[in-house]
């Protein structure tokens, strides 16, 4: 017993020092049952297909809402976050709307894990098709199991599961609860999230395997994130210090205000040019609408250099000043030399 007690004991300690590394471990687990048995995924997709008919329950109207509620809100969230560390940037002596660390660590997890990892790499490039597209399930394309890259990339893009990645991103939510309320906050969290991911499954537009995978790898990314932000960096993530830092910049903005703004007026003119000379050869009817947009946007930059508002600062990176000055007629010159080019080749010839 005493020996029983003692492995126990330090697996218990080994989960709690390297969590994020156990549902990194769990995750691959999952991966390859799914690459052992690609018949799991077909198996639980078949329970919601019916031939002749596709996948019903995608066309409740209800499940429809749910999944469009459960990504607004999800969203949502992250945009009032991000809003409320750009307020603080354009109000520097104001305190943040939300504890800094709060806002940043979960931007910093829908950055990393929904955005990049999830819709910017798997979905892109792994080219999985959706069941509904699958001949099992009524489509045209062979079944592609999971980690397995499809032949259409760019098109396909059920692996893995966008709206499940967006959904974890919240269960972090139960751990900044207060400490009576985590439990039934995260049990709560737990069920939304296994709702939303097998709404999709019944949809027919995500395999198993897409949803738990998702899932795995953004709370892996969620875990390793709060180690970080908690515990490792504790001091450097602090609300303080991030307070303080983002004041500091804030305040280095608004001083290189004016040339910020100079510089993107000038950016804001190179592109104007651009769409007009491409406007030209369309035969001036939509492009140049384009370029007084740009040109309008461009005059109130530079009045606004020269301008002083107490009230709103204007953010600038003063490096970037040359940078962009320098930018703004080769970019103009390219803007105007690729849209001739593909107007020579696809605008017929006008009688």
């Amino acid at each position: 017993m005493s020996v029983l007690k003692a492995v126990v004991g330090a697996v218990h300690d080994f989960c709690r020092d390297n969590t994020a590394l156990v549902v990194f471990y769990l995750t691959i687990g999952l991966s390859a049952l799914f690459i052992i048995a690609p018949c799991v995924d077909l198996t639980v997709t078949r329970q919601f297909y019916v031939p002749g008919e596709g996948f019903p329950l995608a066309h409740i109207g209800l499940l429809r809402e749910l999944r469009s509620a459960a990504s607004d809100l999800s969203v949502g969230f992250v945009a009032v976050l991000g809003i409320g560390l750009g307020m603080k940037l354009v109000y520097p002596l104001r305190p943040c709307l939300f504890p800094p660390r709060f806002s940043l660590y979960f931007v910093s997890l829908y950055l990393l894990g929904p955005a990049l990892l999830v819709n910017g790499v798997l979905k892109t490039f792994w080219g999985r098709p959706r069941p509904k597209n699958v001949a099992d399930f009524g489509g045209d394309l062979s079944f592609v199991d999971a980690w397995s890259m499809g032949q259409h990339l760019f098109v396909n893009r059920s692996f893995v599961s966008g709206e499940a990645a967006i959904a974890t991103c919240l269960l972090p939510l139960a751990l900044y609860a207060p400490r009576p309320w985590r439990r039934p906050v995260g049990a709560m969290l737990v069920v939304a999230v296994a709702v939303v991911s097998m709404n999709r499954v019944v949809a027919g537009a995500h395999f198993m395997s897409d949803i738990t995978i998702s899932i795995g790898l953004t709370l892996t990314l969620a875990v390793a994130l709060r180690r970080i932000f908690h515990e490792d960096h504790a001091g450097l993530f602090s609300n303080e210090r991030l307070e303080a830092e983002l004041t500091r910049i804030g305040l280095e903005w608004r001083a290189n205000r004016s040339a910020h703004a100079r510089a993107l007026a000038a950016l804001l003119s190179g592109v104007g040019r651009g769409l007009e000379r491409g406007g030209a050869a369309l035969g001036a009817q939509l492009v140049p609408v384009g370029a007084a947009a740009s040109s309008v946007l461009a005059a109130v930059l530079l009045l606004l250099a020269r301008v002083s508002l107490p009230a709103v600062s204007w953010p600038s990176f003063g490096w970037a000043a040359p940078f962009l000055s320098g930018i703004a007629a080769p970019l103009s010159s390219a803007i105007s030399g690729t849209m001739v080019r593909f107007l020579s080749q696809d605008t017929p010839t006008r009688s």
